[in-house]
């Protein structure tokens, strides 16, 4: 458990609080780029800041303060210009430093147009996200993650918003435990209510469980650990009886960068590529998102796409209820129902957890650094291209085949097949609701067709 003060270092992230100046040392995405073409400006909240971002008539993007300051008029009504955003009141000209350029309705050359500034600041566009820097100078690299940045990648951005504190859903990267019961029984159960259960072993809600009865049964229990790099950490996990030399344990799998990305197949030769993105908007309120980056062999005629497409998801139906049929809504509804912030005094933490302990160490070692004026880890000057494929391990699937993580990944692999109930696996997963999840299907399919016709052609 925390005690109450350091509870509240580790999970607010408002200006002037520690844990709020370490993650304004960090890039953040803020807003999807392809809603920009509807509307070129929008409000915008990071980090407990509300802020209006805007691309102008020239194509430069811009983020700058939430009111011009003349009658504090919301800037998110304003009109780009070919530099700049006007407000719609009085048409006072803003740019991306957060300069005055005019005041039409002022005389000429007063002085007040010299000295005005509001609040702005850097801004970027990758992967199909628009990216703000809200720390102090000198600005940092935009660090390049792999999956933004890949060629060839088929790519969907698939969004929720959560009415809890950001740390709660970045515990859970470090959580391998939790999926045997939120995504194996939880599941079971919710698919017994509406009467959509079958023995279907291809299933990971029912493999998962079996492998951990069996394992119970035996008296076997699994050992978990951080596997530190200069990123974060991945994690290791062990199972009663296995060698402490297998690569589940000595490398790990799933990487943490910090501070709250959660990496899930960036350099394996797997199809289905992903990160978890956990956003802090302010004290209660996380953006979560999917970006997924599907590889689809070379040899497939896969669609060009000129904008990412994004979808933001209810976390509940119209009646109110927690949505619950695929993956990602059981760790949402896990997250949102600890509380707005977790009240961290009360809980009590088993061996399980010595990953959710590893990364609430590695929070305050960072927030410690800045607070002494250091730089933390993950601040990048420079090259700052495809950085996770340095962490050992990453090339691969090894560590996992065999066991209950495999298994959901094993599943991922027949996306495109009917389960034992009729619905597509795919549709267990969030990617069920991707814009292009009927294109991302048939990719699926043909893919598996070419790797039949190369296994006969080698057999030959």
């Amino acid at each position: 458990m925390l005690s109450q003060k350091k509870n509240e270092m580790l999970t607010r992230v408002g200006a002037g609080t520690p844990c709020g100046d370490l993650m304004r040392r960090y890039w953040h995405p803020i807003y999807p780029e392809i809603l920009l073409d509807r509307n070129p400006v929008r409000k915008v909240r990071i980090l407990g800041e509300n802020l209006t971002l805007y691309r102008d008539a020239g194509n430069r993007l811009g983020l700058i303060a939430e009111r011009c300051p003349h009658r504090l008029t919301s800037l998110s009504m304003g009109i780009p210009e070919a530099e700049g955003l006007r407000c719609c009141y009085h048409g006072w000209l803003f740019n991306a430093q957060g300069r005055c350029l005019e005041m039409p309705l002022e005389p000429h050359g007063t002085p007040m147009l010299r000295n005005l500034q509001i609040q702005a600041y850097p801004v970027q566009a990758m992967g199909g996200l628009v990216w703000a820097y809200l720390g102090p100078a000198p600005v940092p690299a935009l660090p390049r993650w792999d999956l933004f940045i890949r060629p060839g990648g088929f790519r969907q951005i698939v969004a929720h918003r959560l009415a809890c504190n950001w740390l709660q859903v970045m515990e859970n990267r470090g959580d391998l435990g939790h999926a045997v019961f939120t995504h194996g029984r939880l599941f079971q159960h919710v698919l017994a209510k509406e009467g959509r259960l079958y023995e279907d072993p291809g299933a990971r809600y029912n493999a998962a469980m079996k492998e951990h009865q069996t394992a119970r049964a035996a008296g076997v229990h699994t050992q978990y650990r951080p596997v530190y790099n200069r990123f974060g950490f991945t994690k290791g996990r062990l199972v009663k009886g296995e060698s402490e030399d297998s690569r589940s344990w000595t490398i790990g799998i799933n990487p943490i960068l910090f501070p709250y990305t959660l990496a899930s197949g960036p350099g394996d030769g797997g199809i289905r590529r992903h990160y978890q993105i956990g956003v802090p908007i302010d004290d209660t309120t996380t953006w979560h998102f999917q970006y997924f980056c599907y590889m689809f062999p070379p040899e497939l005629d896969v669609p060009a796409q000129a904008h990412i497409p994004y979808v933001e998801v209810p976390v509940k139906d119209e009646n109110g209820d927690y949505i619950l049929d695929y993956v990602l809504a059981q760790d949402m509804v896990a997250w949102t129902e600890q509380g707005e912030i977790m009240d961290r005094t009360k809980e009590h933490l088993g061996q399980s957890d010595v990953c959710v302990i590893a990364y609430r160490k590695m929070l305050e070692q960072q927030v410690e650094i800045v607070r002494a004026g250091g730089e933390p880890m993950n601040v990048f000057h420079g090259d700052a291209d495809s950085l996770e494929l340095e962490i050992p391990g990453n090339e691969g699937l090894a560590p996992v085949l065999g066991t209950t993580v495999g298994a959901q990944l094993d599943y991922r692999g027949n996306f495109h097949k009917p389960s034992k109930g009729g619905w597509l696996y795919i549709d267990d997963d969030a990617d069920r609701y991707c814009p292009d999840r009927d294109t991302i299907v048939e990719l699926y399919r043909r893919s598996e067709a070419l790797a039949r016709t190369k296994a006969a052609s080698h057999e030959k």
